[in-house]
């Protein structure tokens, strides 16, 4: 999801292309969400969890695979009601496609407050839609952290830097294998634009810095250049007056 702090989120409906859809029927082992039953190739949908018509996403995080009787039995009903007549708990719903929960090296406790968003979500206690909804999301999500004793910690070790960048720290500790990669995330995670490229574009399995640099010099779109190489000088600046490791 490399432009998760800044993309527009699909509020209309769209063509799944065929890789996407292969991917989430792998990803459910081709078993009907709702009643629990294998497909055969025919009996194969994508539901919309939420549906479109009631304001629902046409994104990763709200498709399911669905035989086609659950499909077409739901239409578009509101989620929890059609999960009532089945006596089946939001809960049990997975929650595929966000960055955070699908980090297992991101502390368990931070992945299910993230997860109870979704669940808030769901039951339609909370308002996350439109071409917005994804800075939403990440917004409610500040402000659930900052109540745990998780989000104290943080604000306590790192009073200087702004919520937003706070609220990524534990994904950046899941990239960073020095101090130097751990410094560059943190000064490339105060603008949304080079935020998003942690944890889709850099990664724990890269060398963070190298790939940076040769992303400034290459990067043909002139606001992510910009943002690189103010970045990277106040990384420099950083190395400067940080003690070794």
């Amino acid at each position: 999801m490399r432009d998760r702090f800044t993309r527009k989120s699909r509020t209309t409906r769209g063509s799944i292309p065929k890789h996407m859809r292969r991917e989430v029927y792998r990803r459910d082992d081709r078993v009907c969400v709702y009643c629990g039953v294998e497909c055969r190739a025919e009996e194969l949908t994508i539901d919309h969890l939420i549906p479109l018509a009631l304001d629902g996403l046409d994104e990763m995080t709200n498709w399911a695979t669905c035989c086609r009787a659950c499909n077409e039995r739901k239409a578009a009903q509101p989620l929890e009601e059609f999960l009532d007549s089945l006596a089946m708990p939001v809960e049990e719903l997975p929650v595929y496609g966000d960055p955070v929960i699908d980090n297992p090296a991101i502390p368990k406790q931070l992945r299910l407050l993230r997860r109870r968003i979704f669940d808030r979500i769901r039951r339609g206690k909370l308002a996350v839609s439109g071409k917005d909804a994804q800075k939403k999301l990440e917004k409610v999500y500040r402000r659930d952290l900052w109540e745990t004793a998780d989000g104290k910690l943080l604000e306590a070790e790192f009073p200087s830097l702004p919520g937003q960048v706070r609220a990524v720290i534990p994904e950046i500790r899941s990239i960073a294998k020095s101090k130097r990669e751990f410094l560059l995330l943190v000064e490339l995670a105060k603008s949304a634009l080079t935020r998003s490229l942690i944890g889709s574009v850099l990664t724990g399995d890269i060398d963070v810095e190298a790939r940076v640099r040769s992303m400034r010099k290459r990067e043909r779109q002139h606001a992510m250049r910009k943002r690189l190489a103010q970045a990277l000088r106040r990384f420099e600046r950083a190395v400067r007056v940080t003690p070794p490791e």
